[in-house]
């Protein structure tokens, strides 16, 4: 089924690429074509039969009895991503602390607890240590919208089982009473509503107005929560830190001509939710600091006449600002490198500092398959992302505890800013994919990827300012039309990228608003991931 990606074929050209049967994906504009492995559960029945029920209709029409017209069908898909990861950090095991060298107030080091932290990849892909993943169960059901020129209505309703849909936070991580999330829920038995929408068509000369009401893929970025549509088998620094995956409110599509098309709409100002108010605290809002929280989204496409290139611009602009992403503790300067006092917060994870202020991400990217090259085996693509968040406050934090109660946790270094820190964020960056065909069996797929942000920062679990870069190599193997295989090797590295924060005996972190305990030391990588993927679709 091809299924218009905000506003882009991404996930038609990728399967066409790669010779993939086609992937289920919460894609704006879904054409409810069908493709191998959809049900149609209203499908006419064999030549024989079809004969034999055109028949009984003519025989009840000559009675004088009307016969209602079959209804379109209603597709059904999905599929199974189970893989094999190995991070290649310290982990805990046996509820043991890991121990690493950490430094101490006084310039020197000692032998310290902690445990590990990579937030610039999606939890998920930063598991210290290795194992078996159940990555994802998807399940989907569409009734299309027809490719006539009239009014008509259907529906999209996409659901993930399995690990990678605890990413569907704060919905099951929080949400029942507590402020941040709790980290528990990270198994392969949480259920999370990615898509369920109504969706129908207006006739508007020989155009049509394409509308989506109800929770729905953010309309910004290359890459999606599905993993097998994606290039790569893990999430990228964007799709991670800087994008949110699903919104909820309306957004219409009107496509111009055989080449341009224009998206917008207005949706809650909350991330990844059911409903836009974050922290719940047992309460449903849309509001930060009584101010309503709402996004403007905005997307101009363009697929060339010869369809070998496609691009796509989105806006994301919030007023008020959005809820989240928030933001946590600044970060503090001990000699010439910079430390939060604890776990900071953004795009995943909220913070409870958030305060009123414009927010807007922008972003472009494209994909060009060029004709000249033999049988078109070799493929680019690009994406760009900046973005800034005024009035960001960051209060003292940790500072609560003390510094006598800081030094007995070990917790480094003391905060320096007794009364906080407020002012605005931004963050930029840039990726690179190269693929190339060898054949209809084998594909191999390169990402090259840099992001930034400012004090303040809106990278989630982040020291900052800082400049992070990750660089992976994916090989593919299309054993069947449903069938698929990929191993994929990655290196991350990046100023203070990965922390170690120590467990805060006694004091829960909720005590003192925090999502974590205190940071004991950081490591700037480079640090190794290498994976194994299998992939069935249904």
């Amino acid at each position: 089924m091809q299924r218009f990606r905000n506003g882009v074929f991404t996930a038609t050209i990728v399967a066409a690429l790669f010779l993939v049967g086609a992937v289920p994906q919460p894609l704006f504009g879904a054409t409810g074509g069908g493709s191998e492995g959809e049900l149609d559960l209203t499908a006419s029945p064999g030549t024989g039969d079809e004969a034999e029920a055109q028949h009984l209709q003519q025989l009840l029409e000559q009675q004088g009895m009307a016969v209602s017209t079959p209804s379109p069908g209603v597709k059904l898909g999905g599929y199974v991503d189970s893989a094999f990861e190995m991070n290649f950090i310290n982990a805990p095991s046996f509820n043991q602390v890991p121990r690493f060298v950490a430094p101490t107030p006084g310039g020197g080091s000692r032998l310290a607890r902690g445990y590990p932290l990579l937030p610039m990849r999606l939890a998920d892909d930063g598991i210290p240590g290795g194992g078996f993943n159940l990555n994802q169960l998807k399940l989907w059901a569409e009734k299309g919208l027809t490719t006539e020129n009239r009014w008509d209505a259907g529906f999209r309703m996409d659901l993930m089982l399995a690990q990678d849909a605890a990413l569907g936070v704060p919905d099951f991580l929080s949400g029942t009473g507590s402020a941040n999330s709790t980290g528990l829920g990270f198994n392969t038995s949480e259920v999370f509503l990615e898509q369920a929408y109504v969706q129908f068509q207006i006739p508007i000369g020989d155009r049509k107005l394409e509308v989506h009401v109800g929770k729905f893929a953010a309309p910004i970025g290359l890459e999606v929560l599905e993993r097998p549509a994606n290039f790569n088998m893990t999430y990228g620094l964007f799709f991670n830190n800087v994008e949110p995956f699903v919104l909820v409110g309306t957004q219409f599509l009107f496509r111009v001509d055989d080449c341009w098309a224009i998206r917008g709409g207005v949706t809650d100002g909350g991330f990844n939710t059911g409903r836009g108010g974050y922290p719940f605290f047992g309460m449903v809002n849309n509001s930060i600091n009584s101010l309503s929280s709402f996004l403007l989204t905005f997307n101009v496409d363009y697929t060339s006449p010869d369809k070998s290139f496609l691009s796509t611009y989105g806006m994301l602009y919030g007023p008020h600002g959005t809820n989240p992403p928030g933001f946590g503790t600044s970060p503090g300067m001990v000699g010439n490198t910079f430390y939060p006092g604890a776990y900071a917060a953004g795009d995943i994870v909220s913070g409870p500092y958030n305060s009123p202020g414009t927010y807007m991400e922008l972003n472009d990217y494209g994909i060009w398959t060029p004709p000249f090259v033999y049988r078109k085996r070799l493929q680019f693509a690009y994406e760009l992302i900046g973005g800034f968040y005024n009035n960001a406050v960051a209060p003292a934090g940790i500072t609560g505890l003390g510094p006598a109660t800081e030094t007995a946790l070990g917790i480094f270094p003391l905060f320096p800013y007794a009364a906080g820190y407020g002012g605005p964020t931004n963050w930029l960056g840039a990726g690179l994919y190269q693929i190339y065909r060898f054949n209809p069996l084998v594909s191999l797929i390169l990402r090259e990827q840099w992001l930034q942000a400012s004090w303040n920062s809106y990278l989630e679990g982040m020291i900052a300012p800082t400049n992070i870069y990750s660089t992976t190599v994916t090989l593919r193997f299309d054993l069947a039309d449903n069938f698929m295989v990929r191993t994929e090797y990655r290196m991350d590295w990046g100023n203070n990228m990965m922390n170690y924060y120590a467990p805060a005996d006694g004091i829960p972190p909720a005590d003192v608003g925090l999502a974590g305990n205190g940071l004991v030391g950081s490591s700037s990588g480079p640090f190794f991931f290498a994976g194994l993927e299998a992939v069935f679709t249904f």
